[in-house]
C-alpha cells in the first residue's frame, strides 16, 4: 500500500466529492424522470458537453487528484462522460418520439452500476488514505 501524501487536503476532497455525488444522483433521477414522463429536458441533461458542467464533472476537473489515484480518476472521468452520453442520446430519442426501450434502460442501469462502483472505489481509497494519515499523526503526537 502506498503511503498517502500528508499535504493532501483529504477532508476537503471527501466533503466536496460526497456533495458532487449527491448532485449527480439528483441529475440521474431528473434524467430518468424526463425519459419516463416528459420530453422537456434541459441542457444540463442533453447538452453535448453536459458532463463538463455538472457538479461532479466540475469537481473532477478542478480539485487536485489524491495521491496514487490517477488511474481511478481517469476511469471515473471516462465512465462519467459515457453516462452523460447515454442519457443524452436516450433523451434526444425520447424527444423525437421514440419510447424508452427496455434495452436503452438496461444500458443506463449498467452504466450507472459501473459508474457508482467506480465512485465508491475512489471514495473508499481516499477515505482509507485519510484514516492512515490521521493514525500516523496520532502516533507522532
Amino acid at each position: 500500500m502506498s503511503s498517502p501524501d500528508a499535504t493532501f487536503p483529504y477532508a476537503d476532497f471527501l466533503d466536496q466529492f460526497e456533495e458532487a455525488i449527491y448532485w449527480h444522483i439528483a441529475w440521474y433521477s431528473r434524467g430518468v424522470r424526463h425519459l419516463m414522463f416528459t420530453n422537456g429536458a434541459g441542457d444540463d441533461l442533453i447538452g453535448k458537453d453536459a458532463h463538463l458542467h455538472c457538479r461532479l464533472g466540475g469537481f473532477l476537473s478542478r480539485f487536485p487528484t489524491p495521491p496514487d489515484c490517477e488511474e481511478m480518476i481517469g476511469q471515473l472521468d471516462d465512465l462519467h462522460e459515457q453516462m452523460h452520453t447515454l442519457m443524452r442520446n436516450a433523451l434526444l430519442e425520447r424527444r423525437e418520439g421514440t419510447p424508452l426501450s427496455e434495452e436503452v434502460y438496461a444500458e443506463l442501469e449498467e452504466m450507472q452500476s459501473m459508474f457508482f462502483t467506480s465512485l465508491h472505489g475512489l471514495f473508499r481509497k481516499v477515505m482509507q488514505d485519510h484514516c492512515m494519515e490521521i493514525a500516523r499523526d496520532q502516533l507522532k503526537g
